[in-house]
């Protein structure tokens, strides 16, 4: 009665097992490449949508990032008609989620590792980037690094839609502020 695998068994399954994960890692690989492209994306609608609802809303607009999950959330400022102020005349304004824009979850691998508002950096998980009624938005860079991403998010106050600078490609120079009342349509001097 026979016991046991012949080398040559052995040495056939160890081919098989070889080829099968020959042809599953990349696949597992692209798969997380693509979640980590994904959330990117995600979070550059997120800050587009900071901005935007900044320049048309005439609430007060927020980032924020909830502490016990991780997951960064526009939120807006609304009355609460069920709470009063301490004066007790007024309803209550409260920040609360907007319903228009899904929080954004980073993927398993993937973190925030800086965030600067203004160019003054921010530590912690427990952070709120608020815009101030009739005196702006603040600019706003966040570095998101995984095993396949390395860049950096730039929103700057004078921008609608973020900028994307990959680890080891060139810097995007800054917009340089041009005076419209002192130059003309095709640049001459009026």
């Amino acid at each position: 009665m026979r016991r046991a695998f012949t080398l040559i068994e052995v040495i056939i399954a160890i081919i098989i097992l070889a080829v099968l994960s020959a042809m599953i890692v990349p696949r597992l690989t692209r798969t997380l490449k693509a979640e980590h492209e994904n959330a990117v994306e995600k979070m550059c609608d997120l800050l587009s949508m900071y901005a935007f609802r900044d320049a048309t809303s005439p609430q007060q607009i927020a980032l924020w990032q909830d502490p016990e999950t991780g997951w960064l959330t526009l939120l807006i400022k609304d009355r609460d008609p069920s709470a009063t102020s301490e004066d007790g005349d007024h309803s209550k304004y409260e920040w609360v989620a907007d319903r228009r824009m899904t929080p954004v979850a980073l993927p398993r691998g993937m973190e925030l590792t800086e965030l600067s508002v203004d160019g003054v950096d921010v530590s912690g998980t427990d952070w709120l980037i608020p815009t101030v009624p009739g005196g702006g938005r603040p600019s706003v860079a966040m570095h998101l690094i995984s095993g396949s991403i390395d860049t950096v998010l730039r929103l700057d106050s004078n921008s609608v839609t973020p900028v994307r600078v990959d680890a080891g490609s060139p810097p995007i120079q800054a917009r340089e502020a041009v005076d419209l009342d002192q130059y003309g349509t095709r640049g001459e001097k009026w």
